[in-house]
């Protein structure tokens, strides 16, 4: 009966807006020298000299909210250790509800020991909480670096041939610059231009939602950051870098980037241009170098703002942005050598093939992001952006494909230009399946807005909260794409041996959505908080494929005058008639749909929170229902409406032994339904060597994801260690099903429900610090994996049976069920093991350091269709880095490591490559705000670009062109203007303690030495 007058009390409030009187006192709680927040003080509300009214800890931006009935004159205690207690008198009133009382400033106690000298480096890795902090002092980058050379080097990081950034295998979608958005989304923009000497620490951590921050609810919508925050000394100031250089082959590079932070605001802007595909120097370079030659030109600018006020703070507000600009264009040549694996005691399925491309793209980026609290209740985020891109392609390729192993023929060194020769090799012609010249044309256009609006309300009592979100897109893109085809069959049984297609294809597309969310929090028993969340959201997409045959006015007699009689004209001619482009429309393979996919999704979970122990259960319902409508004029004409209901649970526990070790368990069921199209009975023969089908039997998938992970750090010892197990299973996930045709080569493939896919990645860091002075440095990085992969495979053998001859009339007739109502497929399992360990052992001092570094990985990979797919691979390198610093304002740079292959087929893998770089460089001018440096890469001339991949069905090893062995001279020039905000003397022994004292190694003279607790 209490808890329903209770409620309706509530419900009272909302309604005429009466408040309770229920006092709220909030504030924040800061270092008076630094201004840093101080995380746990401890704040008391007390009445009279003993008597504790109610108490709390500050949080890790160092706020605390209180919460009290008590009226009259009190007084506040705030404490916190090295830093005393400062008691403030409060008088709380009938009528005040909220009592704001700003930043309280707490005085150092520490004590100076004149003649104490401390020699210790920095902590590489730190833990605090919930976020790893690696301090970049203690990573040496040769002069002129960007964030790329630091980022190499963090123990947990690894950086892809593509540039995906990944922490502990959770991919890093976006950098921050002092805890505010830089770029977002964008990580290249700070890998490539934000130099490293403004750089004092890097965050990583999982950032939540604008929605989990607000309201505390786990959406499960977190990003993995690296939060870079940049040196206090350079506050106030003006920073201008400048770096111009230019190599052998023509290589150049130029950079400008001009920033100025302060507490409450930030601006950047830059501008860069080069031709050595974006690689810096610094950080030790893999087993690969970036594919392709890439020239690029960005520029962009970047700003937030705010008014000083603190998070959640009454009257708080905060602006920022970007705008950015890239273009990039590529030559990328590829040399590939694959096999397919097929049924049981039949050869493998091999192809060679050569590609040479050239690809241009430009795309400008803008968002923007505005924060506001009306009142210290309320908080609204509002985000919008806009997108452009335009890009253009062409290229030409060679393929060949085997019947049998084309390398075992004695002498050959090349089939695929064996095969293309005036006189054919007559064993490699016996086993050649298909040839295929294509020529490819393209361009595209696409533009997008979308925004999002987060409000979210606090109602009086602590956890109690409603929220709202808004979110909608509008997009629109075209694309344009011309290939021509040259088709040799060598075991076809007609004499039609030769296919030749000229194509054009238009697809424009466009698509819009909204949706809206909306949330509510209630405290229910002590920590715990029961959640409640209703969203829909609507999409609508539509997609146009017109396809047209080129190739087909060649018989029209009424062809027009730009036709030549004797040629076909060349890639991207196309008739001005419209009549006549229509006339040779393919009416099979054009289509056009609509999507309308209506969403709904109640979440209802459980929260607890505690300092040591947080606990998070819910489970979504979402009710879906999709209508499209289908045209393939030459196949079918539909409308098709599907209902669905997706049901998934998730948990989330986090228990925490101390400030600086944790244990963490996730685990995450969903359930996911095949795309539309998949479901549909039709055929895309467009490509005539690749031919797929639709399978409307298809089942939705379920997908299980858990994830494990513990992190501790002790900070007297510099010792951290870090490990983590993630686990993935779906059951009935969508395979294509194969079937190869060996006598010519035709790969058809449908859609297929197949259970068996799962995977297992586990991972563990080990740092420490040895030695009394702390400057010798061990860091393991040790990876495990192993991978189940499944699919379907059968194959059309080239035998004259009965069976035979029926199934080729039915595809010549173009009857492709057949195929698979006849096959009869094998399930090919591959199974892989890959282990992987990173060493790096290090020592440095006031004027160099230097590192011996190490690493294995090793694949063990079997399948069940071919014995021959089976491999025990070997990649492992070791070598050395020194970094020299001289009181002359010289420093010197190098990195030496060999490169192994071994356990591959292909001989001409099993390498040694031995990598040297090098740099030397000379600052000069006041305060060294000039340098001039000498880069030199591959030395030796050894890198290579091979890659190897594995799946179920297939093995692929690929070489890639790319920029290797060059030399560059850079000319940077740095300039601070106006000067900086000088940094407080404790944050000065605390820079010089963490080794960013003269010649950026260890402090030269003696030093003050700090409380125990504050060191």
């Amino acid at each position: 009966m209490k808890r329903t007058i209770s409620l309706l009390l509530f419900c009272l409030t909302l309604l005429t807006g009466v408040k309770a009187q229920v006092h709220t006192l909030t504030g924040s709680v800061v270092n008076e020298k630094s201004r840093e927040a101080v995380v746990y003080a401890t704040v008391r509300l007390m009445k009279g000299d003993t008597t504790l009214v109610t108490g709390a800890n500050t949080d890790e931006k160092g706020r605390f909210t209180l919460t009290t009935r008590e009226q009259g004159k009190l007084s506040l205690r705030v404490s916190y250790i090295s830093l005393g207690t400062k008691i403030l008198p409060v008088e709380l009133g009938t009528t005040t509800d909220t009592l704001r009382l700003g930043d309280i400033a707490l005085s150092s106690t520490e004590v100076e020991l004149g003649a104490a000298i401390v020699k210790t480096a920095a902590a590489r890795v730190e833990q605090k909480e919930d976020t790893t902090v690696f301090n970049a002092s203690a990573y040496r980058t040769p002069a002129g670096s960007t964030v790329e050379a630091l980022v190499k080097q963090l123990p947990g990081v690894q950086i892809s041939d593509d540039g995906t950034i990944t922490w502990n295998g959770k991919t890093v979608t976006e950098f921050l610059i002092n805890g505010k958005d830089f770029f977002k989304g964008d990580t290249k923009v700070a890998m490539k231009n934000l130099p490293t000497d403004l750089i004092s620490k890097i965050k990583a951590y999982d950032k939540k939602s604008d929605y989990t921050e607000q309201t505390g609810i786990d959406d499960g919508e977190e990003t993995t950051v690296l939060d870079l925050t940049t040196k206090r000394e350079l506050n106030e100031s003006w920073i201008t870098n400048a770096d111009l250089a230019y190599g052998t082959k023509d290589r150049y590079s130029g950079r400008v980037f001009i920033s100025r932070f302060t507490d409450n605001s930030n601006i950047t802007a830059f501008g860069s241009m080069n031709n050595v595909n974006d690689m810096g120097f610094g950080g030790p370079r893999g087993f690969r170098g970036a594919s392709g030659l890439t020239a690029s030109k960005m520029a962009g600018l970047d700003f937030n703002w705010e008014n000083g006020k603190k998070k959640f703070e009454a009257g708080r507000f905060e602006i920022g942005g970007n705008v950015n600009y890239n273009h990039t264009s590529t030559d990328a040549l590829s040399t590939t050598a694959s096999e397919t694996f097929l049924t049981s005691g039949s050869t493998s399925s091999f192809s060679n093939s050569r590609s040479h491309s050239f690809s241009s793209s430009t795309s400008v980026q803008a968002d923007m992001n505005l924060k506001w609290s009306p009142d210290s209740m309320t908080n609204i985020v509002f985000r919008p952006s806009f997108s452009h891109s335009d890009s253009h392609n062409s290229g030409v390729s060679r393929t060949a494909t085997f019947n049998d192993d084309p390398y075992s023929i004695d002498g050959m060194v090349s089939p695929l230009d064996s095969i293309y020769a005036d006189v054919v090799n007559e064993q490699l012609k016996n086993i050649t399946v298909n040839t295929n010249e294509r020529f490819t044309l393209g361009d595209s256009k696409s533009n997008s807005v979308s925004g999002s609006l987060n409000i979210v309300r606090r109602l009086g009592k602590t956890g109690r909260n409603v929220s709202l979100r808004a979110n909608g897109s509008w997009g629109k893109s075209e694309s344009h794409n011309y290939t021509i085809s040259h088709i040799n069959y060598y075991q076809a049984q007609s004499s039609d041996n030769k296919s030749y297609l000229n194509q054009y294809s238009l697809n424009p597309s466009k698509n819009w959505n909204y949706g809206v969310r909306l949330g509510y929090t209630e405290p229910i028993a002590n920590n715990w908080f029961a959640e409640a969340r209703y969203e829909y959201n609507y999409k609508f997409t539509d997609s146009n494929r017109s396809l047209y045959n080129l190739d087909a006015i060649k018989e029209n007699d009424s062809r027009p005058t730009w036709w030549d009689a004797e040629n076909f004209p060349k890639i991207g001619t196309i008739p001005t008639e419209q009549a006549l482009l229509d006339s040779i429309r393919d009416l099979n393979n054009s289509q056009y749909a609509t999507y309308k996919d209506y969403s709904q999704k109640v979440n209802i979970g459980v929260r607890y929170n505690k300092e040591e122990i947080r606990f998070n259960a819910g489970v979504d319902f979402n009710p879906e229902k999709t209508k499209m409508e289908y045209n393939r004029p030459g196949q079918i004409d539909t409308v098709i409406t599907r209902k669905v209901f997706n049901v998934s649970p998730s948990v989330r526990f986090r228990y925490r032994f101390s400030k600086t070790n944790m244990f963490e368990l996730f685990y995450r069921g969903s359930s996911s339904q095949p795309s539309m199209t998949n479901l549909l009975d039709v055929v895309d023969d467009s490509d005539p060597l690749n031919i797929s089908m639709g399978n409307p039997g298809l089942k939705p998938s379920w997908t299980n994801n858990l994830r494990a992970f513990y992190r501790g750090y002790d900070a007297e010892s510099q010792r951290g260690i870090m490990g983590g197990i993630d686990f993935s299973q779906t059951s009935n996930s969508v395979n294509n099903l194969m079937v190869y045709d060996e006598t010519e080569g035709v790969r058809y493939t449908r859609p297929e429900n197949i259970d068996g896919n799962w995977n297992a990645n586990g991972h563990f860091m080990f740092n420490t610090a040895l030695g009394k002075e702390k400057l010798y440095n061990i860091t393991s990085f040790t990876r495990l994996g192993y991978d189940n992969s499944v699919g379907y495979v059968s194959r059309l053998d080239a035998s004259a049976t009965n069976a035979n001859r029926k199934l080729r009339a039915a595809l010549s007739s173009g009857d492709y069920d057949a195929i698979f109502e006849n096959a009869n497929p094998s399930k090919s399992t591959t199974r892989s093991l890959t282990v992987g360990e990173n060493l790096n052992i290090s020592y440095r001092t006031s004027w160099f350091d230097v590192g011996l570094l190490g690493s294995v990985d090793y694949q063990h990979a079997r399948s069940t269709l071919q014995s021959n797919a089976n491999m025990d691979t070997w990649n492992y390198a070791y070598g050395a880095n020194a970094n020299f610093t001289f009181n002359w304002g010289m420093s010197v740079s190098t990195d030496i490591r060999m490169n192994s292959r071994r356990g591959y087929a292909d001989q001409s893998m099993n390498t040694n490559e031995l990598l040297w770089n090098a740099q030397i460089s000379q600052s000069f001018l006041k305060g060294n705000a000039a340098t001039l440096s000498v880069q030199f890469y591959d030395l030796l001339h050894q890198q290579s670009n091979v890659s190897r991949t594995i799946s179920a069905l297939a093995r692929s090893d690929s070489w890639n062109n790319a920029i290797n062995s060059y030399v560059m001279v850079h000319f940077i020039y740095r300039l601070n203007i106006f000067g900086g905000k000088r940094t407080s003397d404790e944050d000065r022994d605390k820079d010089e303690f963490r080794g960013r004292g003269p010649g950026r190694g260890m402090p030269s003279g003696p030093m003050r030495m700090g409380p125990p607790m504050g060191r």
